[in-house]
């Protein structure tokens, strides 16, 4: 008994700090911020963000479930420690415990969610909400101290597919499967040009909430691009449907009187009075995903706009946002009708400086994609035929790799090319010219060994090879893993010769390999370093490689974040990308649109997590 009452005086105390605490932070906030709620903010970024990670409130978590249960939510919440293991990794070099996971229901239970924290922020200011749907990030985005909301548990309805006004759209609820959604348009006849090589393991959500894009990117863009229209939980706690809108539905929202009027009208007056500063901050590379793309928002000039010309779309910077806007719940997208009779190109590199020139020839044809995978991907291949194996049905087993060895020994003459370069076209693009005509060109420009590949099973072998460069890295060594930290810088196309050049000095002065593949018409490479995690100097050695690599790709006019996000890993880093006045831009966005830092604080800007304390020590 006498336990029970010295436990419920000390809850009382720290109940009682934690209202004073409270009321304190409630007034700082108010003081640095010059208003009395959250209806009525400045632009300015304030103080409330912090650069270090707050100190951990056990009591505050332990209300949370009780506070959601109490509020409706039926959804499933857990502090047990096994589930907790389970989130505090993805698919980057980092390992974050939550404090607690949240699987929502439905969009309901996401209202709820953001209610309560945004209610109990005062109290216990550590509290935030991080999203995360599949898990398959590369930046750390998904991972947090705090509140893990698992999107990807329940909510995974989908609509049918329809047309409207021309366009076939889909909806579905964001943690709905990439695979599943994909098998819908199928029957329609229809894919989504923006998938990521991921998309067998990923999300429809996550792919937005990343900016994500794939190999059909060169010509069809990012997943940003295709998105018709989100629906978005925002600080208020209410779910808004965000589209693109003309000036005059832009005038009708903004006499409302609610978080997305609110945040409309201060993310418009920002880029009226930074207008000219935004759109020279406008990376040079086709290719981006780092920061919020401010640029994009409006279609047109300010001065355009507000005659009546084009659009206002806040979906292009919640749409790469990795959550910390708002928690979207719903996409609805387009989709593009399946192209029939494609072609493939092959064109092997023995020179690597040879690359750039292909590849820049290769763009006059506006081709589909272009892809690479670099010497050491196809010599992998070669050693591993049998990881082939479940991949292929048992008869095409046999005929892709009659392709593979009879392209090495016989076309190649056992010598393997620098780089693979594969370009895809559609003949109905290329117009009154030809596959035939394309070939020639290319070997006019030192593409000497280009070639259209007309057997379907040496076709497919090529793309195995290519899909399969991450995989087939692993297998070098099984005490090592393919680290996520390098793998998403890209260089304008022209550069990629020397810049690759450059990337494989600095692999092998740091002693490590890294099977190279990537998008070649972006100049997008994507290679992961094998690492020890087990190894103590492995995060030092980390924060030192990539100091070095992001600076040798900003050199060469390019940028660190093509489609995988900032995350942990890069938000420290874009410095390098964007000047001091760009980076206010963004954190006063970020402010606008989350006053109380509930949203997934750390990524995007403000970076709160220690790099080397937070990875891995597993691999």
């Amino acid at each position: 008994m006498a336990r029970k009452k010295t436990a419920a005086k000390t809850t009382k105390k720290l109940v009682k700090k934690a209202v004073r605490k409270k009321t304190a932070v409630t007034k700082t906030h108010r003081k640095k911020t010059g208003v009395s709620s959250l209806s009525k903010r400045t632009n300015a970024a304030t103080s409330k963000h912090t650069d270090k990670p707050l100190p951990r409130q056990p009591l505050g978590h332990l209300l949370v479930e009780k506070i959601l249960r109490e509020a409706g939510f039926k959804g499933g919440v857990s502090t047990d420690k096994h589930i907790l293991d389970r989130y505090s990794t993805d698919e980057s070099i980092f390992s974050i415990r939550p404090q607690i996971v949240i699987q929502p229901k439905d969009q309901r239970d996401v209202e709820i969610a953001v209610s309560v924290i945004n209610e109990k922020k005062g109290t216990f200011p550590s509290l935030s909400l991080t999203p995360r749907a599949a898990g398959t990030g590369l930046s750390g985005g998904s991972l947090t101290d705090s509140i893990v909301i698992d999107t990807c548990a329940h909510m995974r309805h989908m609509g049918s597919v329809r047309t409207e006004h021309g366009s076939t759209l889909f909806t579905c609820e964001s943690g709905t499967m990439w695979r599943d959604v994909e098998k819908a348009l199928k029957k329609e006849g229809c894919y989504l040009p923006p998938f990521p090589a991921s998309k067998d393991i990923c999300s429809i959500g996550g792919s937005v909430a990343n900016n994500a894009a794939g190999p059909d990117s060169l010509r069809y863009g990012h997943c940003a691009d295709w998105v018709h229209s989100l629906e978005v939980t925002l600080y208020d706690g209410k779910t808004y449907t965000i589209k693109p809108m003309t000036y005059r539905e832009f005038k009708i929202l903004t006499k409302k009187n609610n978080a997305y009027s609110t945040i409309a009208k201060e993310v418009f007056a920002l880029i009226a009075k930074h207008e000219k500063t935004i759109q020279k901050t406008r990376p040079k590379t086709k290719k981006n995903s780092a920061g919020y793309p401010l640029w994009d928002v409006l279609n047109v000039s300010v001065a355009s706009f507000r005659r009546g010309k084009g659009t206002f779309d806040l979906t292009r910077l919640i749409s790469g946002s990795q959550g910390t806007i708002g928690i979207i719940t719903s996409v609805t997208m387009r989709a593009q009708p399946i192209a029939q009779d494609t072609q493939l190109i092959v064109v092997p590199v023995f020179d690597l400086m040879d690359a750039g020139k292909v590849i820049s020839k290769a763009l006059d044809f506006n081709p589909i994609n272009i892809e690479l995978f670099d010497g050491l991907t196809f010599d992998l291949a070669l050693q591993h035929p049998e990881f082939f194996k479940d991949r292929l049905s048992k008869l095409d087993y046999y005929k892709v790799l009659l392709s593979l060895y009879t392209t090495y020994h016989v076309r190649y003459a056992r010598k393997t090319p620098a780089f693979t370069i594969l370009i895809t076209i559609d003949p109905k693009s290329l117009s009154s010219r030809t596959a035939a005509g394309m070939v020639k060109a290319l070997k006019n420009n030192h593409g000497k060994r280009a070639r259209l590949v007309k057997n379907r099973h040496e076709r497919e072998m090529f793309w195995q090879v290519r899909r399969a460069s991450y995989s087939l890295s692993k297998l070098q060594d099984p005490n090592k893993r393919p680290a996520a930290f390098l793998e998403d810088m890209t260089v304008p196309p022209q550069h990629l010769s020397k810049f690759f050049a450059e990337i494989k000095k600095l692999l092998k002065k740091y002693n490590v390999t890294a099977a190279v593949h990537g998008h070649g018409g972006n100049g997008h490479l994507h290679f992961y370093p094998l690492l020890d995690f087990g190894n103590k100097t492995t995060p030092a050695l980390i924060e030192k490689m990539a100091e070095e690599f992001f600076a040798t790709a900003v050199k060469h006019d390019g940028n660190i974040c093509g489609e995988h996000n900032d995350g942990i890993i890069r938000t420290p880093h874009l410095s390098k990308m964007f000047n001091k006045k760009t980076l206010s831009l963004f954190a006063q966005v970020e402010h606008i649109c989350d006053p109380l830092d509930i949203f997934n604080p750390g990524k995007k800007v403000n970076p709160r997590f220690d790099i080397k304390g937070s990875i891995r020590d597993k691999n």
